[in-house]
């Protein structure tokens, strides 16, 4: 009996281990598929961008806007509306350039020699990591945990760091790895990623507004001639795209202009949805210790509280995140509770991280 009982354990642990195996193999094969192909997005995401660029400025502008005929204040609106559409293209590729360029944050470009061929740490790398190193100590000093590190990249783990499979870092404040990026976004380039959706979904809705006609006309529904150059079918297909474009990205960026205003990223939302949970089977009120409101949630992540002028968020400049993305402060709320409450919420929340970089 428990010979047969050893077999059928054995035969059962043997099938388990080749199950977990197969799906691990999988997500890395795909994790290294979407490293690979990276690139390939990006020039996919230049090419429509462009072809949506052309196809307004070489039919939608020149249809909305008869130049011979208008009258002298009709002529300055046209050129005022002109100056504007170049400025929402500079900002959709000034962001989009700056959050595939801007390094997300991570602890290896901070202890990392730049030259690959040098074994030793800089001065200047040196004393970059000993005040990260004394940054974090200090943020745990305070909450008296010990100082985490990542099982995965064996480096110091600040908080709301979570590790990427795809670029297998640890990256700081990691939301999700974009292949249209081809990039994490994460600290150091967040503000830039949202701040792309936004000109782009707003540019979509613009292009839709004034494109509907010439569109029309595209699909020779109303029988006119085609006086432009640009062909009628990347005329219909730059007007189907951008409805497309502006409703999938449009749903992307309210989320995440939600997670801005409630001061979480993607991951912290689902662990923040479990800890609710918790909370609330145990008669609690659970508190996210990043969240000061949405007002001053929205200044912090825009980085226009201090330094730079509100006004500054319009401007297709490169702009630092506030803070180092080490540490971070807490709310008003957070300090509130008692002091065992605290570290229970910081003691769930590395675990939630630790278990979530499992499947990241």
């Amino acid at each position: 009996m428990c010979r047969r009982f050893k077999q059928e354990f054995l035969a059962f642990y043997y099938c388990f281990s080749c199950t977990l195996f197969v799906k691990t193999s999988m997500a890395q094969l795909f994790d290294r598929a979407i490293n690979k192909t990276g690139p390939a997005f990006i020039a996919i995401a230049i090419i429509l961008i462009e072809l949506c660029t052309l196809s307004f400025y070489l039919v939608v502008f020149p249809y909305a806007h008869d130049w011979s005929t208008a009258s002298l204040w009709k002529k300055v609106l046209t050129a005022v509306e002109f100056v504007f559409t170049l400025y929402m293209v500079y900002c959709i590729h000034f962001h989009y350039y700056m959050a595939i360029t801007t390094h997300p944050g991570t602890m290896e470009s901070k202890q990392s020699p730049r030259d690959s061929s040098v074994s030793l740490l800089s001065e200047e790398e040196e004393s970059s990591l000993r005040q990260t190193l004394l940054e974090m100590e200090e943020s745990d000093a305070g909450n008296r945990t010990m100082l985490k590190t990542c099982k995965k990249c064996h480096l110091p783990k600040p908080e709301r760091a979570h590790h990427c499979s795809v670029c297998n870092k640890c990256t700081m404040r990691f939301d999700h790895h974009c292949p249209w990026i081809h990039n994490c976004v994460g600290h150091f380039n967040h503000r830039y990623f949202v701040l792309f959706m936004t000109y782009l979904v707003v540019s979509a809705a613009y292009f839709t507004a004034f494109g509907w006609q010439p569109f029309m006309v595209s699909l020779d529904l109303m029988n006119d001639e085609w006086p432009y150059y640009y062909p009628r079918p990347l005329m219909a297909f730059a007007a189907i795209l951008a409805i497309c474009m502006g409703l999938a990205i449009g749903g992307l960026c309210l989320w995440h202009y939600y997670l801005v205003l409630t001061a979480q990223t993607t991951v912290e939302f689902y662990n923040n949805y479990y800890d609710k949970q918790q909370a609330r089977r145990q008669g609690e009120v659970f508190v996210n210790m990043y969240d000061f409101g949405f007002k001053e949630n929205l200044r912090r992540f825009f980085n226009v509280c201090d330094k730079f002028p509100w006004y500054t968020v319009f401007y297709p400049i490169p702009i630092p995140p506030r803070g180092s993305g080490i540490s971070y402060e807490k709310c008003d709320a957070f300090y509130m509770l008692s002091r065992s409450r605290q570290l229970d919420h910081i003691e769930m929340r590395y675990e939630g991280h630790e278990i979530d970089d499992k499947d990241i």
